[in-house]
């Protein structure tokens, strides 16, 4: 069983990242998963004053959810307890199927998606993009099988604003269809849950973010970090929030 809970390596202050003037993407550090100390793949996102969580867990609830983004079940994305702090009556879900069942019985405004749906949300135009493994953990078995539909988002801001959030995601051939991104969060920490250092990096390298934020990754081993930097091709800048 999986245990998720805040770490007692998490910074004190949370990161935010300025993109403009109307744009900012803050995350507030590292979570326990087990006994791992882990950076996951939860952030705000504000954009015009609209605020939106990507894969919400253990998050300040200070700031109520106009829009709540989830691409999968598992418990280092999909939190009931921190999606219960953050949300309001009004608060949209945008979320893969799987997830989208267990919330509309709690009564929540849920719109499931699956690979290839787009929607037009408060001036934000949302494509939901394939998220799944290629590589096994044991024998036959994959963490994030194709079939289950979960999903990464582009999200489209307009005034040339896109983030790209990868989700759980191994090397996938659609990504390389993913261009003209502002903003790339993709998960680096491999184990055969996800693309692992090199591979992010030649994702990367190939969608030619303006800026890759790395996620989803245990902490602890700065030398990972600092090898994903040299292995992303020089134009395009890491920026880590951990």
């Amino acid at each position: 069983m999986v245990k998720v809970s805040v770490s007692d390596q998490r910074n004190p202050i949370p990161q935010t990242l300025k993109l403009n003037e109307i744009l900012t993407i803050t995350t507030w550090g590292a979570i326990k998963v087990n006994t791992s100390d882990f950076f996951p793949s939860s952030f705000q996102i504000v954009c015009n004053g609209h605020v939106s969580y990507i894969d919400p867990v253990e998050v300040d609830p200070s700031e109520k959810a106009d829009v709540i983004y989830i691409t999968h079940a598992h418990p280092d994305h999909y939190s009931p307890s921190t999606i219960a702090n953050l949300a309001k009556p009004e608060t949209q879900f945008i979320c893969a199927k799987g997830v989208a069942k267990k919330l509309l019985k709690q009564g929540y405004n849920v719109t499931a998606v699956v690979p290839g749906d787009v929607i037009e949300l408060n001036g934000t135009h949302i494509e939901a993009v394939p998220a799944y493994n290629t590589k096994t953990v044991f024998l036959w078995f994959k963490a994030h099988p194709k079939s289950k539909q979960n999903v990464g988002f582009i999200l489209d801001f307009g005034q040339g604003l896109r983030l790209y959030h990868a989700g759980d995601t191994d090397a996938i051939p659609e990504m390389n269809k993913i261009r003209d991104i502002s903003v790339a969060l993709v998960p680096i920490g491999g184990d055969n849950l996800t693309m692992n250092i090199d591979e992010a990096a030649q994702i990367v390298n190939g969608i030619q973010p303006e800026q890759v934020i790395p996620m989803h990754y245990e902490l602890g081993n700065k030398a990972d970090l600092t090898k994903f930097k040299t292995l992303v091709e020089d134009g395009i800048k890491v920026t880590t929030l951990d």
